[in-house]
């Protein structure tokens, strides 16, 4: 079973996307901060990490750059509210496999997972 870390500062959002990702086959690690996203990541090792970039004081970004100075080599795949361009082009900058808005549903998120850890 391929193992998603999600990381999302919204507890309802992590319950919900969790479950939801679950019932897809998946294994969900859960991370409320890119912190405790850094943490996970270097105990699970996650096939790949979904995650949120508006988050307080270590925002998806700062993760990100910690994430892949750390050794983390999996996709990463941003998953947020945000339709700035020049969000999206910092992410693909930075290195991330794709970037997808919240306002998607849950069988494109299940698609572009599967492209980047099948």
């Amino acid at each position: 079973m391929k193992k998603v870390l999600y990381v999302d500062d919204s507890e309802v959002m992590r319950k919900i996307v969790k479950m939801v990702l679950e019932n897809l086959g998946y294994q969900i690690l859960t991370a409320s901060s890119g912190k405790e996203a850094v943490e996970v990541c270097s105990k699970e090792q996650p096939d790949l990490v979904l995650m949120d970039l508006s988050m307080p004081n270590f925002d998806g970004f700062a993760t990100i750059q910690v994430l892949i100075n750390n050794g983390y080599t999996n996709p990463i795949v941003i998953l947020t509210a945000s339709e700035n361009e020049e969000d999206r082009a910092k992410a693909k900058a930075l290195g991330c496999a794709d970037y997808i808005l919240k306002t998607v549903d849950m069988g494109d998120i299940k698609r572009v997972i599967n492209r980047h850890i099948v």
